[in-house]
């Protein structure tokens, strides 16, 4: 195993998709956010190590952007994101129709505060995926920066 420190190279490359569930009405709501800047850690295999240096080469060669879930990497940790730059919704139910999905995404849009309104309603957080899209910084490091040994 390899630990490292992953960043984005260029700004706004972050993407973290959380996924909401309403046990009673079967619905999904994936809550997209963007962010500017982040940093990352993991605790990484050969294989993984592999894939991300695949990764930055097709970015590079290509001149593609590319995303890679950096928050499947084995001991996925995240340090901090900030700056938010976008949030978007997309509300899930096949037996819905499209302006029902619709109205529930202005709902959430035009609330004061979306995770409330989400909790008021009976979702719940089931998952959540980060991705750097791009070319990924990757530093091996001895330690997580808040372990003390």
């Amino acid at each position: 195993m390899t630990l490292i420190k992953l960043e984005p190279t260029y700004k706004k490359s972050v993407v973290e998709i959380e996924f909401f569930f309403n046990e009673e009405t079967k619905t999904w709501i994936h809550v997209e956010t963007g962010w500017r800047w982040g940093t990352f850690y993991a605790d990484v295999t050969e294989e993984e190590m592999h894939s991300l240096q695949i990764h930055n080469e097709y970015i590079r060669t290509s001149g593609k952007w590319d995303d890679f879930e950096i928050s499947a990497l084995s001991g996925f940790e995240l340090n901090d994101t900030w700056d938010g730059c976008w949030m978007d919704y997309t509300v899930w139910n096949s037996s819905w129709p499209e302006e029902e999905r619709n109205a529930v995404k202005e709902a959430i849009e035009n609330s004061d505060d979306w995770f409330d309104w989400l909790h008021e309603r009976g979702y719940e957080s089931r998952d959540c995926e980060t991705f750097i899209v791009g070319e990924i910084n990757i530093e091996l490091i001895d330690k997580l920066p808040w372990d003390d040994s």
